[in-house]
């Protein structure tokens, strides 16, 4: 066996067996799929082994593939995770933040200048994800995930837990004796949203929302999709209908008469807002400090919200 092995191949290879197919590898490396050929010729012959078969639809490993991607797949983990407790040794700490796209616009970018003046020290990279990060793969300290809080060798813990609450921008009212007036009549327009993974199953439609309410929709009624529910809530500001909101994402615009609640009291989802990582994650001194100011922003707005 040649003793020198190139490294960039053993990486490509590793992804190539992770994605069962050159191309895919390629696009993940963010390489040509000829390069990706080319390292794997490359490492076959200086191995002197057959690593894989090529397949009408991607590539199956041999024996020696097999084993060979198991100690590969172990070795580019390692290797991730140097570098990020390299980088938490740095002046400055860099900490990678994921969490799903209306959380990350209506909850956390408008505070984020708060947790800046208080930790100049720590330079925050925010993610818009739906899906739980697969932290193998992706270089996430943490991710502020809308689900069950069930993750397999994660540490998970609760954060928010949220409310469907009907708003409208307030002059929307004023034609009507009532919120559920409006609600029902042929002129209002429901915006809905269906994000996919961002509201399902743990979130509410408006047929259910309804449904719980027994209210009858007006059969002419109007209607507006939404692929995420920011969007559905930022065109409830600008007056084009009635948005289905989560408490926790409308307490600012609630606040500033921006948008009115339709009914007293919100609907409880299924999920809840959860704070997911790795075990080694949460021992990461930068990663503690956003999460107590992630806290205190928590536990001050619900004071106010007491107050009010």
């Amino acid at each position: 066996m040649n003793p020198h092995i190139s490294l960039a191949a053993l990486k490509t290879f590793a992804e190539v067996a992770e994605q069962q197919s050159l191309s895919k590898a390629a696009a993940s490396l963010c390489i040509s799929p000829s390069a990706v050929s080319h390292q794997m010729k490359l490492l076959e012959q200086q191995l002197g082994l057959k690593l894989f078969q090529r397949r009408a639809h991607g590539i199956q490993l041999t024996a020696a593939g097999e084993q060979l991607a198991q100690h590969a797949s172990r070795a580019m983990q390692q290797v991730r995770l140097g570098v990020r407790k390299a980088c938490q040794l740095s002046d400055r700490s860099r900490l990678v933040v994921a969490a799903i796209p209306s959380f990350c616009q209506q909850w956390l970018t408008p505070r984020l200048m708060r947790f800046n003046q208080l930790h100049s020290d720590i330079e925050l990279h925010l993610i818009a994800q739906d899906r739980l990060a697969d932290f193998n793969q992706q270089a996430i300290d943490l991710h502020i995930h809308f689900g069950d809080g069930q993750a397999i060798g994660l540490h998970s813990e609760l954060f928010l837990t949220e409310q469907a609450v009907p708003v409208c921008h307030p002059a929307m009212l004023e034609p009507y004796s009532g919120p559920f007036d409006l609600l029902c009549s042929a002129n209002s327009r429901l915006l809905h949203y269906q994000g996919g993974d961002e509201d399902q199953p743990g979130g509410i439609s408006w047929s259910e929302w309804l449904v719980r309410h027994n209210l009858q929709p007006h059969p002419q009624q109007q209607h507006s999709w939404f692929s995420h529910l920011s969007l559905a809530i930022n065109a409830a500001r600008h007056s084009q209908g009635i948005a289905l909101g989560w408490r926790s994402l409308i307490e600012q615009e609630l606040a500033s008469g921006e948008l009115v609640p339709l009914a007293a009291e919100g609907t409880p989802l299924k999920y809840a807002h959860y704070l997911v990582a790795p075990e080694h994650s949460w021992e990461n001194p930068a990663l503690q400090q956003f999460i107590e100011w992630l806290k205190t922003e928590r536990d001050q707005e619900a004071a106010a919200s007491v107050g009010q």
